[in-house]
């Protein structure tokens, strides 16, 4: 007769949950670690998400960088409702009442998404930039803080923000449809990628299922690099409530959407814009 015990003889395989679930699961408990002895849960969940403060390695700030602002502009208010305030040149655009903050820049050769990074030191962050290989601007004020363009050791641009001791932390995914909810960063070798911004902004990361892909732990917009992929470029994920007719949108203006996709975190789809911009789709819990 088969011992019915066989089976706990079976050797332990490790499963390889989605990168999104992963990060998420990983940032509800680190939260939950951090609650006090003997407080209530019901009571904290929400209050600790509303006034956490911002972290370094967070991002502050994503401009989404496009060839023809104004019909970029016209196609994601079309597909996500995005409604806009003026940039600081004739070439920007704010979105309004986006988490995070999200602008919008034309006249760029090749669409991406901009990242600013939050940092507690600007300067010393500066210095780390520089000593890891990159390149970085010296510091400049503007009205909203103090900042510095960036590229790192691969050529990829990005920029640092000083956070501002007020600074709140926002949500892992976006709240409300339009929000950005996940960010992937493809880069050409990601073990540069992974000890350059290591160095930098003190992330560390995880093995994803996907071959070289990576979940960054602990940040917030949930983020992810893939590597191997050229050029470099930065591929957004927004927050929609009704994917299937979120899709018909993109179709309708232009762009191309594959047909939606469950997947452990909800339900996405892979976008292009009437400009060949990358993006995602995703409706989520």
């Amino acid at each position: 007769m088969p011992d019915p015990f066989d089976a706990l003889r079976t050797p332990v395989t490790p499963s390889q949950p989605d990168p999104m679930f992963a990060a998420r699961l990983r940032a509800r408990v680190e939260r939950a670690l951090s609650v006090p002895k003997g407080a209530s849960m019901s009571d904290l969940i929400h209050e600790a998400a509303a006034t956490e403060r911002a972290r370094q390695g967070d991002l502050a700030y994503v401009s989404l960088w496009v060839p023809d602002l104004s019909r970029a502009a016209t196609f994601f208010s079309t597909v996500l409702g995005w409604s806009y305030g003026p940039g600081s040149t004739e070439q920007g655009r704010q979105v309004e009442g986006s988490t995070p903050q999200h602008g919008m820049w034309g006249a760029q050769e090749r669409p991406t998404l901009h990242l600013c990074y939050g940092v507690n030191d600007i300067r010393a962050a500066i210095e780390r930039v520089r000593a890891a290989g990159g390149r970085a601007d010296e510091p400049t004020e503007e009205p909203y803080g103090t900042v510095a363009m960036c590229e790192d050791d691969q050529g990829m641009t990005f920029s640092l923000y000083e956070w501002r001791g007020d600074a709140e932390r926002g949500p892992e995914n976006g709240r409300h449809e339009g929000d950005l909810s996940y960010v992937t960063m493809e880069v050409p070798d990601s073990a540069k990628a992974r000890s350059f911004y290591g160095d930098v902004l003190g992330w560390r990361f995880s093995p994803a299922r996907v071959e070289d892909g990576w979940s960054i732990d602990g940040v917030v917009p949930l983020m992810g690099m893939a590597g191997g992929r050229r050029p470099a470029t930065v591929v957004p994920m927004y927050r929609v409530d009704h994917i299937d007719d979120a899709v018909g949108r993109v179709r309708a203006a232009g762009g191309t959407a594959t047909d939606p996709q469950h997947q452990p975190y909800g339900i996405s789809s892979e976008c292009t814009d009437d400009q060949e911009t990358r993006f995602y789709l995703g409706q989520l819990p």
